[in-house]
């Protein structure tokens, strides 16, 4: 399944809603960049990383420290409940939430955790605080029956607990940020290379004509893509040069 993707641009400032949740910051892995979502307190929950009887499980796709769905879908084929829980969960009309892995429940407490509403000693009873002392992630440590987890203080490291211990789970989840968004070519002094002088466009009739299809008169205001204005402003810029 491919996962959903997000312009940069529309990403909002950490701790604001996006996407049924709020934003927690980036992360990086697999070659690619993701905003992180969480889901907020109402979401939450005390649960057993595993409570199925029987030996404690060690499940192979459950070791990622970084991508938290792929965990929680290997927990969830394994019958682990939380795991499918989370997975089925409509969070403010929205789907795709995971039980985030040990390196997104770290961005998670190191962002936002410097947010007033989200520090659970202070502000307990904010909607978007953390109301438990320790959470669980989906990323199970290798070779073991135990499973990482983060204490939400601003202090707070990874350590283990047995699979079959209860503590907070916290939904969340990640958008893939659209690749080539806003990426600009390396800086470089080389003639040859070096883009010409583009100062003259600001009075070019053709400018003049995209400006008026992207911005309405009336208010002022941009509408339409922004990507498709770039696109028109440089053709424009490509037939000036020689």
């Amino acid at each position: 399944m491919k996962r959903r993707e997000i312009n940069q641009a529309a990403l909002p400032a950490i701790g604001q809603p996006l996407a049924g949740g709020f934003y927690a910051g980036r992360i990086f892995f697999d070659g690619a960049e993701y905003a992180l979502i969480d889901a907020g307190r109402d979401y939450e929950c005390e649960a057993h990383w595993w409570d199925r009887s029987g030996p404690r499980p060690r499940i192979q796709g459950a070791t990622s420290r970084f991508d938290g769905l792929a965990n929680t879908k290997a927990m969830a084929e394994e019958g682990s409940a939380i795991a499918v829980k989370v997975l089925g969960l409509n969070v403010r009309g929205t789907w795709g939430w995971h039980i985030p892995s040990i390196e997104e429940l770290q961005v998670i407490r190191s962002n936002l955790l410097q947010l007033a509403d989200w520090d659970h000693r202070m502000c307990a009873s904010a909607p978007q605080a953390f109301g438990k002392t320790q959470y669980w992630s989906s990323t199970q440590k290798e070779n073991a029956a135990t499973a990482w987890l983060m204490g939400m203080y601003p202090w707070g490291v990874p350590d283990t607990n047995w699979v079959s211990g209860a503590n907070g789970v916290r939904p969340a989840k990640v958008l893939r940020i659209k690749e080539a968004s806003f990426v600009h070519a390396p800086h470089s002094d080389d003639p040859e290379i070096v883009a010409p002088d583009l100062s003259g466009l600001a009075d070019s009739p053709q400018v003049a004509e995209v400006l008026g299809r992207f911005v309405n008169e009336d208010t002022g205001r941009f509408y339409g893509r922004a990507d498709d204005l770039v696109a028109e402003l440089a053709k424009i810029a490509g037939g000036a040069q020689p």
